[in-house]
């Protein structure tokens, strides 16, 4: 016991052995306890003593809780702990953290010479024929690498539709709403040479870039051979930079990795909301990807037949079903862009989908729930907790033909 602690020891020894001053005169009381005037804490307490407070228990009460407190200052401030974070479990089906295996082809390995060229040929509308047009017109990566457009023009086969969202196309084997693509490399002919897009042709695109100095260098660089500006290869480029684009730092990750902090009380809410068997929205939107390889019936009206107009076995009115990565950035949405905000799909949802306007062969697991306005609002703020765009590419301040970027 430190000196400070004995001489408050002491003079509580001398305010309860004594009632009068004469029972422990000072010169005891200063050979004890120093000459220093007591607390006044003590004080009080020996003014109490001497009067008949302790006759009851409440005096008795009183002291006890007098003597606690100046024992907890005698020996300075006590450590108060800090409040435990109030983390909601993680649903089970929250807590799968490893994304699928991207989706490369064999013949074409990723090097940094080919993503940085395939990010400058992103960019330049070189790549059209009229050279005002790139592929970032369409996929604008601040929406989210779509265009905040309902639907884009209509392309041969297909009514016009929703610009998808580029955002972890990596991990993608069936591209497109009908999913009709399989590969990145694939996806790239048709926005390349449509005669309402960039309206080029393999050879005129050929031509172009091999005039061109600056991308003759970094096409060599990036397969080396002197003889690499070709359109397959301009088709490969081009994948090899979306494969970059990669969405899985948010919030949403943080905390299933143990950061407690990451989620507001909404958000956490609002995960528990979207993992649960009321809503069941994680049985299409699969973590960690928040998306899966099927095509589902959910019943937007719309005419467009969907995966049943590129397969056999495709249900009328089926689409692929989107990543809700970024999806706070991708309004409107849906394949044919119905609904503007996320607050809207919500409602679409809760009431049944489009089993409630009679569309045929909906879903079986759209059957409605039932949100009151604070959790419909929780739910929309878990997904925005889904937004992560620390991955995001600078954006060349000019095309690496010398064109401005669009």
């Amino acid at each position: 016991m430190n000196g400070k602690q004995q001489t408050w020891d002491c003079w509580l020894r001398a305010g309860w052995m004594t009632t009068t001053p004469a029972v422990f005169p000072a010169k005891q009381r200063n050979a004890v306890c120093g000459k220093d005037e007591p607390p006044l804490l003590i004080k009080v307490v020996i003014a109490m003593q001497r009067t008949d407070i302790f006759t009851s228990w409440l005096g008795v009460v009183g002291l006890t809780l007098l003597l606690l407190s100046s024992a907890a200052c005698a020996s300075g401030p006590v450590p108060v702990a800090a409040p435990a974070a109030t983390a909601i479990p993680l649903p089970l089906a929250a807590q799968r953290s490893d994304f699928p295996a991207a989706a490369r082809p064999a013949d074409n390995p990723q090097n940094a010479a080919k993503i940085e060229l395939g990010r400058q040929l992103f960019y330049d509308p070189i790549l059209s024929s009229g050279r005002a047009m790139s592929c970032a017109h369409c996929h604008r990566p601040d929406m989210g690498f779509s265009n905040g457009a309902a639907v884009s023009t209509a392309r041969p086969g297909a009514p016009p539709r929703n610009v998808p969202s580029l955002w972890n196309v990596a991990f993608t084997r069936q591209l497109t709403w009908d999913g009709h693509v399989e590969s990145l490399e694939a996806q790239a002919i048709d926005p390349l040479t449509l005669p309402h897009e960039m309206a080029s042709n393999p050879a005129e695109i050929e031509a172009r870039l091999g005039a061109l100095p600056a991308y003759q260098q970094a096409f060599t660089a990036a397969f080396d051979s002197a003889d690499a500006i070709t359109f397959v290869n301009v088709t490969r480029a081009l994948a090899a930079f979306q494969r970059t684009l990669l969405s899985r730092s948010s919030a949403f990750d943080r905390y299933v990795a143990g950061d407690t902090a990451a989620l507001t009380a909404t958000e956490q809410r609002g995960m528990v909301l979207f993992f649960s068997e009321r809503t069941r929205c994680a049985e299409c939107h699969v973590a960690p990807a928040f998306t899966q390889e099927t095509f589902r019936v959910i019943g937007v009206p719309s005419d467009d037949p969907g995966r049943a107009a590129v397969n056999v076995t495709g249900l009328h009115g089926a689409f692929k079903i989107p990543t809700l990565r970024n999806v706070a950035r991708t309004a409107p949405y849906m394949h044919n862009g119905a609904f503007p905000t996320l607050e809207a799909v919500i409602q679409f949802y809760a009431a049944g989908a489009g089993r409630a306007q009679g569309f045929p062969l909906v879903d079986s697991l759209l059957q409605g729930f039932t949100l009151s306005g604070e959790e419909q609002a929780d739910l929309v703020a878990f997904l925005g907790a889904l937004t992560d765009e620390s991955a995001l590419p600078p954006v060349p301040s000019q095309a690496l033909s010398g064109l401005p970027v669009p």
